[in-house]
């Protein structure tokens, strides 16, 4: 591109005031050959990184990087290349039919794209938004960049609900709650009319009072994971626990009300200490 452009303007002072000389560039053999070099190299460029792309799981058991780290690391590499190189300075004009292979734009879009189906934690999209970060610096076009961050926020929420779903099912567990809140699912959806809670297995009265008093201990020190090692950004470390204490916090909220409704079997709700919003208070993370 460098090249190109030089010999075009150095051509086009030559022949100032030359209008047979100067009708275009296309005329210069010179200018010719190295649009052609340009358009292989711009089509080896494209294959190659949609080969990348293809093998990115592959590369992934090779080298240990997930693919989301590697798209990242890809995208980096090109735009400090680009940067280091005179060809893509403000001052040279890329030829239109090979300005959008060359950019930035679509190295993203098939960056991102590719990996997005592939990402399984959540610092996998974190790569992925540092990506869009750098292109939005680079200039992309603003439909694009809304586009491919509307993809990235629905694989990261879809992930989140994931890992809240595993997560909170191993928190009722730790905090006692986990298996009086699985027989009261078995109940709801197993109950006749005039079934009471406390005659279904695992709810009965002494089993129910220990599960809620080692709730209520716990809730000083809830035993709602860290995420340290797992999930790198703060951010996203703070949502995954908040979410999961809300669903720790419904699901008791579930059984304290259902317990409250007549015809529950128990003689005494004396156990039922904390209503769900002071569980919400003590909990909160």
């Amino acid at each position: 591109l460098f090249y190109i452009s030089a010999i075009s303007k150095i051509e086009a002072r030559l022949c100032k005031g030359d209008a047979k000389s100067s009708k275009d560039d296309n005329n210069n053999a010179i200018v010719k050959s190295m649009m052609e070099c340009l358009g292989e190299a711009s089509a080896a460029f494209e294959a190659s990184l949609r080969v990348y792309c293809a093998m990115l799981e592959q590369l992934t058991v090779v080298g240990g990087d997930s693919e989301a780290a590697l798209c990242h690391a890809m995208f980096i590499q090109l735009g400090n290349v680009r940067d280091a190189s005179p060809g893509f300075s403000q001052e040279v004009h890329c030829p239109e039919a090979f300005e959008a292979t060359l950019s930035l734009h679509w190295a993203c879009q098939l960056l991102v794209e590719a990996a997005l189906p592939v990402c399984r934690v959540l610092d996998d999209t974190v790569y992925l938004r540092q990506s869009l970060a750098a292109a939005r610096r680079s200039g992309v076009p603003s439909a694009m960049f809304a586009s491919l961050q509307e993809k990235v926020n629905e694989k990261e929420k879809a992930l989140i609900d994931a890992l809240v779903e595993q997560e909170t099912d191993s928190v009722l567990d730790l905090c006692g709650l986990g298996s009086i809140f699985k027989s009261w699912e078995s109940f709801e959806s197993t109950r006749i009319e005039g079934m009471s809670i406390s005659s279904h297995p695992g709810l009965a009265l002494d089993e129910v009072e220990m599960a809620i008093k080692e709730f209520y201990e716990s809730l000083y020190a809830p035993p709602i994971p860290s995420f340290e090692t797992t999930i790198k950004d703060p951010g996203l470390r703070k949502m995954a626990r908040s979410k999961i204490a809300d669903k720790v916090c419904q699901s008791y909220s579930d059984l304290y009300m259902a317990m409250q409704q007549e015809g529950h079997g128990y003689e005494d709700l004396s156990f039922l200490a904390h209503s769900p919003s002071q569980v919400e208070t003590l909990m909160s993370v």
